[in-house]
């Protein structure tokens, strides 16, 4: 190992080093120029540092060791094995106990400020300076513009490389070669200077920064971490290893290079190619670093000079500007100030002068406020608006409107932005709605009054003939269906060309509303007016249904207190809404016709009446500007002067008259028909069990004041819950009325003799309706759309056709009885079917006069008929008619009677279907099949009934032939058997019944069936008796002709008498 005084001083411990680079170095004299050393002397030279290296690191881990005692390290110490390298003793290698545990040594960081003086760039900026004056920063930017292989000037980095060059080759001499070091790579000799101060020498790239390895470069590089360490000493080994024996017999040791012997790791004190790696690549980065330094320094200084003479010139505006200043503030002094002191002093004198007219305006402005209470005070009004308007001018800058001139009057000024005037201007609002508030009674008691006088002016009559024209008009109907075709109607309708009662307005309710709207635009306070008549109107709405309510003993309308508490104590809300309820429900129909008539008129003429106040203020206010108060009438933004925020400003859409009269009809129907819908739910119990003209007065009154509603609202679809009311409780009627129909029918047919009746004049009036109502709908049933008539008269719309005609008899001989006449066909009939008739004939006129409904109407009908015909099977062909009648037994005219009424329905059943598909719309279908279901179920019934009449007469027959053994047919032939008599007599009766009750067609498909039985039983029996004698053959013979002579003229004989008379004829006596 080399001595430690001929090591190579390292780059790290020389005190030559780069100004830029150690910020303890001392000044570099600059100007001293002396070639730089080859880069090849400085390789050699790096080599030659390995003894010094190997030397340090000894030195150093003697001097960690040292401080402890080797005893307190064991055998395997560095220093027990440095101390006795002989030994050949194997120490116990060590365990995990033995081994302490490692812990970093953390490397301290280094502040930033510690690096302040070395930052620090003005003794560096003082050195560039004298480099510039020398010319060796203009040496310095031309280099890079030469050859390669000449360098006619130096830069920076060339001269500090020559620099330590010269402090290195000075030491040469010093420094023995160590017997480790490497050959050198290249030696370059120094070259001279060249005339004129230049170098010529030969430039070398310098070494890359990838020949350094990246681990240096790791942005968390910690030389204290183990494996960064290991990286770096290249897993050298700390400590040789011991116990290695050689060949010789001795313990190991170290190679020439220092690698540990029979390991293949190198230890890391004797690693002289470590050192070198280490120290190459230190070099290396400072390399580049001097690099990059010398090349940015030029811009930076350069740049440094430009900012110290910007510098220069900053400090020296300053001050001229200081100076300036200086020289302004002499001239306020002197000038300035005195001008602006009498400006000053004239604005003064200037605003006291406006102070003085300004206090003569609040003057005059609180003169005129006070003038307006006092005139509002004594209900002046006008006067009291005028000192309003002229106040707020007053307010505004602008001159009053009179009673002041103009020279009176100082320079007016706007004071509305002065605080201590806001108690002025709040009174000065006050006023103004004061005055409003006036105008605003006016205003709505006027229209008010209009309202209520109509009402009581224009009879229900009127309304309700004024309401079927309009309906009649809409659907398209002649006026002689509603009017009557015979005669003049009982109330004369108004003359066309007379204007209806609503529609005329005096000229003096014309000039009191232009007054009043006048006062209110001048008040701003249409929008208040119009809001406060809304709610009159409202609430006239109400009280005219309640002025119109039943009274009780103490109490002047029952419904009037039913929101109103009285003084003092009274009835509560639930004990008044009882005692209406009751109080409704006590009235008789003519009452409660009449109450609804008041109701429903007085709200069609109090929205009509709106209609046209609507009309009369826009005609009053077209010419009160762009707009007036058509705000009332159309959704329009308020225009100037007709708003409550300040004139001349456009207002908001909210701050428009938005909800007018138009807008007003709608709530006030609705009001309307929810406190009648009130009354009728009242009286439902009662209204569903109405008679039949009586319901078609009430139907056809809410049917012609919903038509009322949707002209006069627009609203189109119906009337809201109380028409759905209205529906419903039609619906309950028909379900009533049927019920109470069918119950009527059970009875007569129970009590009924089945005797024919007289089919009078009226009953075939009412036959004929229902034939011309499958082409069109009767007048008769029309009559009753005319409400406006007086209906006081019972017998003009009573519900029982029999009252009009004199109670039948049962008496079955009249003189003359009237059949039922039907497409030329005649029935006799008896008293149940003619009930049957009128029935039908209402449950028809049902079907015109409730449209929407006759789905369920038709339904009623065929119920009905159902009933009718169940009960007729029940009561004939199962003999019921002998137990709930007293008949003693069930007679051919019984059958026949029966027969009758079911061919009657039958024969109107095409005429009643028909007019139920005119009126069913989309639900014809379903109602035709039901139709032709009870018309097949009528038809098998008439069946039944004459089957039943063949079959009787055959039983007769069959009893008589069961005689026939008993019979001496060899008595006396002077007359023919009992049987045969009885036969004849029983046919012919049954042929006299038939003939009077049927018709001929009907007859004769009884009586043919019935002469076939006649023929098939008599001519079987016949076969089976014995002649023996010639007397017994004539005395068959005499039977047979007494059939021929009284029953052949019979319908549906035929050829039946003359084929028994000759069988009768051909037979042969016995042993002839």
């Amino acid at each position: 190992m080399a001595a430690p005084n001929a090591a190579r001083p390292s780059m790290d411990s020389s005190s030559i080093l780069s100004p830029i680079i150690s910020p303890s170095a001392s000044y570099v004299d600059l100007s001293v120029y002396n070639p730089p050393a080859s880069r090849s002397l400085r390789q050699r030279r790096r080599r030659e540092s390995t003894a010094s290296s190997i030397h340090s690191i000894s030195s150093s881990v003697g001097t960690v060791v040292d401080w402890k005692s080797p005893n307190e390290y064991g055998t395997s110490a560095i220093s027990t094995l440095l101390e006795n390298p002989s030994s050949r003793s194997q120490p116990q290698r060590p365990t995990t106990r033995d081994i302490p545990t490692v812990t970093l040594t953390p490397i301290p960081k280094v502040k930033a400020s510690e690096f302040a003086s070395y930052l620090s760039i003005s003794a560096e900026y003082e050195k560039y300076l004298r480099a510039k004056d020398l010319g060796l920063e203009e040496h310095i930017r031309i280099s890079k513009a030469e050859s390669p292989g000449e360098t006619p000037t130096q830069s920076f980095v060339d001269l500090v490389e020559s620099k330590l060059a010269r402090a290195v080759i000075q030491q040469d001499s010093q420094v023995e070669r160590s017997q480790f070091s490497q050959p050198r790579l290249s030696s370059t000799p120094p070259t001279p200077l060249e005339d004129g101060g230049k170098v010529k020498r030969h430039t070398f790239a310098p070494t890359p920064l990838s020949t350094v390895p990246s681990v240096y470069f790791d942005d968390h590089f910690r030389l204290e971490n183990p494996r960064t360490f290991d990286v770096v000493s290249e897993r050298s080994d700390v400590i040789r290893p011991t116990g290695f024996q050689g060949d010789d017999g001795t313990s190991g040791g170290s190679g020439i290079n220092g690698s540990a012997v029979g390991t293949g790791r190198k230890a890391l004190a004797t690693n002289a190619i470590l050192q070198e790696k280490l120290s190459w690549y230190m070099d290396t980065v400072e390399v580049h670093l001097i690099s990059s330094i010398s090349q940015a320094s030029s811009s930076f200084f350069a740049a440094l000079g430009d900012l110290r003479e910007l510098h220069s010139e900053t400090v020296a505006s300053v001050e001229k500007i200081q100076s300036l200043r200086s020289e302004l503030i002499d001239l306020d002094n002197t000038q300035a100030i005195k001008g602006l002191e009498i400006v000053r002093l004239r604005k003064r004198r200037n605003n006291v002068a406006k102070l003085e007219g300004a206090v003569k305006q609040i003057e005059i402005l609180i003169e005129h406020v006070n003038a307006a209470g006092s005139e509002l005070d004594k209900e002046n009004v006008d006067a009291a608006l005028h000192g309003v308007d002229s106040a707020e001018n007053l307010l505004m800058g602008k001159p009053p409107l009179g009673g002041i001139s103009n020279a009176e009057l100082p320079t007016l000024i706007d004071l509305r932005q002065v605080k201590a005037l806001d108690a002025v201007k709040s009174e000065i609002t006050n006023l103004r709605l004061g005055v409003g508030k006036f105008y605003e009674d006016r205003f709505v008691d006027t229209l008010l009054a209009d309202l209520r006088n109509h009402v009581e002016k224009v009879p229900p009559a009127e309304t309700l003939r004024r309401w079927c024209q309009s309906y009649q008009r809409e659907q398209g109907r002649p006026r002689s269906q509603v009017f009557g075709a015979n005669g003049p109607p009982l109330h004369p309708p108004r003359s066309s060309s007379l204007l209806p009662e609503y529609t005329m307005l005096s000229e003096s309710l014309r000039k009191t509303l232009s007054r009043h709207l006048d006062g209110l635009k001048r008040a701003r306070s249409i929008n208040s007016a119009i809001g406060a008549y809304r709610d009159a109107v409202l609430r006239e709405t109400k009280n005219l249904i309640r002025r119109n309510m039943p009274s009780s003993d103490d109490d002047s309308s029952i419904m009037s207190n039913m929101t109103l508490q009285s003084r003092g104590g009274g009835r509560t809300t639930q004990e008044r809404g009882s005692r209406l309820a009751t109080a409704l429900r006590n009235l008789g129909p003519i009452e409660a016709e009449d109450l609804l008539f008041r109701c429903y008129c007085g709200i069609s003429e109090l929205v009509r009446r709106l209609g046209s106040q609507q009309k009369l203020l826009l005609d009053l206010t077209s010419g009160m500007g762009e707009m007036g108060v058509g705000g009332m009438l159309s959704p329009r933004l308020v225009q100037s002067g007709f708003t409550n925020g300040t004139s001349g400003k456009s207002a908001a859409p909210e701050d428009s008259i938005a909800a007018g009269i138009s807008d007003l009809i709608s709530p006030a129907l609705d009001i309307a028909q929810a406190k009648l819908l009130t009354i009728l739910k009242a009286r439902n119990q009662i209204t569903v069990k109405f008679g039949y003209a009586d319901f078609l007065r009430y139907f056809t009154l809410n049917k012609l004041f919903f038509a009322e509603c949707e002209a006069v609202s627009g609203r189109v679809g119906g009337s809201g819950p109380l028409q759905s009311f209205i529906w419903g409780q039609t619906k309950d009627f028909v379900q009533c009325y049927h019920t109470e129909r069918t119950r009527i029918l059970a009875e007569i047919l129970e009590k009924d003799k089945w005797a024919a009746k007289d089919f009078d004049e009226p009953a075939q009036e009412n036959l004929n309706r229902l034939l011309d109502a499958a082409t069109k709908d009767p007048e008769t049933w029309l009559r009753h759309t005319k409400i406006f008539e007086d209906t006081r008269d019972v017998e003009s719309y009573t519900t029982e056709a029999a009252q009009k005609r004199p109670p039948a008899t049962d008496s079955t001989t009249p003189a003359k009885l009237r059949p039922a006449v039907v497409d030329e066909q005649d029935f006799i009939l008896p008293n149940s079917s003619l009930k049957v008739l009128e029935e039908i004939d209402r449950y028809e006129s049902l079907m015109v006069m409730l449209p929407g409904i006759t789905p369920e109407v038709a339904t009623s009908m065929l119920e009905f008929l159902k009933v009718f015909n169940s009960r007729t099977c029940q009561l004939i062909l199962g003999a019921g008619a002998t137990m709930s009648a007293g008949l003693k037994n069930i007679t051919t005219k019984h059958l026949a009677l029966a027969s009758q009424g079911l061919s009657v329905i039958i024969t109107l059943m095409p005429y009643l279907r028909e007019c139920a598909r005119r009126h069913a719309g989309a639900s014809a279908p379903a109602v035709m099949a039901e139709f032709d279901k009870v018309k097949r179920a009528y038809q098998e019934h008439q069946e039944e009934i004459h089957n039943k009449l063949v079959s009787i007469m055959g039983d007769r027959l069959g009893g008589h032939i069961r005689n026939f053994p008993s019979i001496d047919w060899e008595s006396s032939t002077d007359r023919p058997n009992t049987y045969m008599e009885t036969l004849v007599k029983e046919t012919t009766t049954l042929d006299r019944v038939l003939s009077k009750h049927l018709s001929q067609q009907t007859l004769l498909s009884i009586m043919t069936p019935v002469f076939n039985i006649y023929k098939d039983k008599l001519m079987e029996a016949y076969s089976s008796v014995e002649l023996k004698n010639e007397n017994a053959k004539a005395k068959m013979l005499k039977d047979a002709e007494l059939f021929r002579d009284r029953l052949s003229k019979l319908q549906g004989c035929g050829t039946t008498a003359e084929i028994i008379y000759e069988m009768v004829s051909g037979k042969q006596v016995v042993g002839a």
